[in-house]
């Protein structure tokens, strides 16, 4: 039999006056018909609407130092399974979060890695390798002994069952006085021919990886010259606060070193079109760590901590066309003794924090190789919310924030999607990363309470693939 509701889903109510009038026309209706009606009430706010017609970026993954200048320890077996597995539920506290990248901070010594152990340890769980560079300055006297010096890092760790697919040219340049210009003449006259030269034709390029985002535009003099722009497969910062815009837009409004203010510090117009990846960010709500200036006060917290990770996420993604996500370190930096700061997923011993899960959101389910699909972003107060597809089988993922500090139900409605039920996924303050019970897709719609701040994934299985259409440009 079915049930018409007599309600709205916009910004206003019916009053009760408008109410008993709409239904003394549809009871009679209704006696004839043999349609029976239901008051029960629809949740206040806008309804998500997902388009799996409407595709945007693609994403590239998640991922995380192995934290070797912070003197971090090599991982276990089950420490790597709970970083980077997707179906081994291995961590002390929770389910695996499966990052799909592992970020290297190169120490500048040839044929040597610290970090290696590590390194196989999540090539063995799938995981694919960012090698980053941190010097010397790039000018005329170190072009051609740091290519080399490049190449020769590649090849040691490949020998070593550590394949590298992307390398970053020079970490931060600022740090070391390598201008933009410099940049452009490295990749195009020296690195990118040395690989070539070297058989390492597959290895792709990023940069600038500056520290103050893009702030400073060492990005622009390659990006013009198709000598280097052509060799750069993505574009890539490190998302410190510099000054620009509101420190809270897109963060911790009032806290440390975190975070960049996206839509004050746009991504240069000359990147349009590539993948854009934020491969290093830390901060938190205080500061400074008592033990390291530069960083943030340990927080393992879901708010403000993690639930403010999440936000930051989704507006990257959002506002950023956003295609991989990288927290500073897997776990938090040893060097400085045992006081922990807030620049890694997990505490010194590889306990996850909250933040760990509530970026497990994404990484667990959101896959290499899908794409970003229209969704409604911000349909309530304190409620956000992206969406992504599979495109070769239509699976997909509804990601939802609620900052509010009480439940809140949410009415979701799917275009271009199939799926009889969904699976939601918690992170909140009592659950970590937890599977819930299904919930079942009604023609096209379902309701979800969202508890108060938390992030719930909602999961699909397999379904068949629709039409797609325009993507949003980077």
């Amino acid at each position: 039999m079915a049930i018409v509701k007599l309600v709205m889903r916009g910004e206003r109510a019916l009053s009760l006056g408008q109410a008993i009038l709409a239904l003394s026309i549809a009871l009679p209706i209704a006696a004839c018909s043999g349609i029976t009606y239901s008051t029960t009430p629809t949740p206040q706010g806008k309804t998500v609407t997902v388009d799996g017609n409407t595709t945007y970026q693609t994403i590239s993954g998640w991922g995380a130092s192995t934290g070797y200048n912070e003197q971090n320890n090599n991982l276990t077996a089950a420490q790597a399974d709970c970083f980077f597995s997707t179906s081994n539920g291995s961590c002390a506290t929770g389910n695996s979060i499966g990052l799909e990248w592992i970020r290297i901070q190169d120490n500048a010594i040839p044929n040597s890695a610290p970090d290696l152990p590590t390194l196989q340890l999540a090539v063995a769980r799938g995981a694919q390798v960012l090698l980053g560079f941190n010097g010397p300055p790039l000018n005329t006297g170190s072009y051609a002994g740091q290519a080399s010096y490049m190449v020769g890092k590649i090849q040691y760790f490949q020998s070593n069952g550590v394949p590298i697919s992307y390398v970053a040219v020079i970490n931060e340049p600022q740090d070391t006085g390598t201008t933009a210009a410099a940049i452009d003449t490295f990749v195009a006259s020296y690195l990118h021919p040395a690989l070539v030269s070297a058989g390492l034709t597959s290895i792709q390029i990023t940069l600038p990886e500056s520290a103050d985002w893009f702030v400073t535009d060492y990005l622009t003099p390659c990006m013009q010259d198709a000598n280097c722009a052509s060799y750069v497969s993505a574009v890539s910062g490190h998302e410190g606060f510099y000054g620009q815009g509101s420190q809270g837009a897109d963060g911790f409004a009032g806290g440390w070193g975190c975070c960049v203010d996206f839509a004050a510090v746009p991504v240069p117009s000359s990147a349009a079109g590539k993948p854009v990846w934020q491969t290093e960010i830390s901060g938190g709500a205080s500061g400074p760590c008592s033990v390291d200036s530069y960083l943030a006060n340990f927080d393992s917290s879901m708010a403000p901590d993690a639930i403010t990770w999440a936000y930051n996420i989704h507006m990257f993604l959002t506002e950023v066309s956003g295609s991989a996500w990288f927290y500073w370190n897997l776990a938090a930096e040893t060097v400085n003794g045992p006081t922990a700061c807030n620049d890694g997923l997990t505490d010194q011993s590889n306990q996850p924090t909250k933040r760990f899960y509530a970026i497990g959101n994404w990484s667990r389910f959101v896959r290499s190789g899908w794409v970003e699909i229209a969704a409604t972003a911000n349909p309530q107060s304190g409620v956000y919310v992206t969406a992504f597809m599979n495109q070769s089988n239509g699976a997909f993922a509804i990601v939802a924030i609620n900052q509010n500090t009480s439940s809140i139900q949410q009415i979701f409605t799917l275009s271009g999607l199939s799926a009889n039920s969904l699976t939601p996924w918690i992170t909140s303050s009592s659950l970590n990363l937890a599977s819930q019970s299904s919930v079942s897709v009604l023609g096209s719609n379902f309701t979800y309470t969202l508890p108060a701040q938390s992030i719930t994934t909602f999961v699909s299985g397999g379904g068949s693939s629709p039409a797609f259409s325009s993507r949003r440009a980077h």
